[in-house]
């Protein structure tokens, strides 16, 4: 038997990647991977969730503060009466009050789910050694997933606990100013829309930015500096692109559970419960190292193969070639850093 489901499997996985394949365009080899890693991803999911629940916890802690902050009229009162007004009719024995009240306590939770999802709110080396799994599996290597989980935690435990502390305190900072200026009375004039759209873009930007802090952080041998630098750089070079994750990352771990909600069974809580249990968090961290890693190769790795091809080169010139390409201009080392 190969471990327990798996997760201590030390043998090889199944098959890669051939070389004489014809290429994929990126959104069919991405299902092509997540159909040929889909138990893997689940076993993932379910590691991620069990090793995470102290950052789960906060998550839904800030989640709760943030969206009393964010909206001070939402409350259960107020929640109530929506519904009473909408005439839905409620079980026997059960309130609105207490409908309403369980119903704020499902949007604190999946708005806490949401912010660990996005990689706001996280266990840092658990995210880092996560991270590593699927960032092989994005680039079609074979990875095991406990041992190399394991090696990679306690290599980027450091770095990533104090990543991971860093995001968490600018996610509050930022809910908190937000929430000031949406619910101010002060007179601000046209100063306080600019200052709301300006948070709201900040806000935006710092969720690029951790869909390649970890990628990175498990790749290339980079300071803390570094890695929100090149986060920063990257969040604007590819621009559409992080738009594009933001949205589906929005769907997959937002959308979806608020439909399945809305579409509305007695198994709605638990067809939720379920989806986050064993897919919401793979999927989309599979998705975000997938779609991340290209842009990290094509702009970061492949100027480190070509320099090593270029410095190959320059060990066979002359000597008084050596000389005359000494004074060329040297890659930059904060962008193109040595693989690990």
């Amino acid at each position: 038997m190969a471990g327990i489901f798996g997760f201590f499997d030390y043998t090889k996985e199944g098959p890669g990647v051939y070389p004489d394949d014809p290429p994929k365009g990126p959104i069919v080899t991405f299902f092509a991977i997540l159909g040929r890693k889909f138990w893997k991803i689940v076993q993932i999911n379910l590691m991620y969730i069990l090793f995470s629940l102290p950052a789960l916890l906060v998550a839904v802690v800030l989640a709760t503060f943030a969206l009393n902050w964010l909206f001070p009229g939402l409350t259960v009162e107020s929640l109530a009466a929506m519904i009473e007004e909408t005439g839905s009719v409620l079980n026997e024995g059960v309130t609105y009050e207490a409908f309403a009240a369980s119903q704020l306590v499902l949007v604190y939770v999946i708005f806490g789910l949401l912010l660990t999802g996005l990689a706001l709110v996280v266990a840092g080396p658990v995210h880092a050694g996560f991270t590593y799994v699927l960032r092989n599996y994005a680039r079609e290597e074979h990875a095991f997933i406990w041992m190399d989980f394991k090696e990679h935690f306690g290599k980027n435990l450091k770095q990533s606990l104090l990543a991971s502390i860093i995001n968490l305190v600018v996610t509050a900072v930022l809910f908190f100013n937000l929430s000031f200026y949406l619910n101010t009375t002060l007179n601000l004039g046209l100063f306080r829309p600019l200052l709301i759209v300006l948070l709201l873009l900040i806000f935006v930007f710092h969720c690029f930015c951790q869909m390649y802090l970890y990628p990175m952080m498990v790749t290339f041998e980079l300071s803390l500096k570094q890695l929100y630098k090149n986060c920063l750089l990257f969040s604007f070079l590819r621009l559409p692109i992080n738009f594009a994750l933001l949205i589906v990352s929005l769907i997959l771990l937002l959308g979806i559970p608020f439909l399945m909600f809305f579409i509305g069974s007695g198994l709605s809580f638990l067809l939720v419960f379920i989806y986050y249990l064993f897919l919401a968090f793979g999927i989309n961290l599979l998705m975000t190292n997938f779609f991340v890693y290209r842009g990290l190769d094509k702009y970061m790795i492949q100027k480190i193969r070509n320099a090593d091809v270029q410095s190959q080169e320059a060990v066979s010139e002359s000597p008084a070639d050596q000389s005359a390409g000494q004074t060329e201009e040297e890659p930059d080392q904060e962008l193109v850093p040595q693989e690990s």
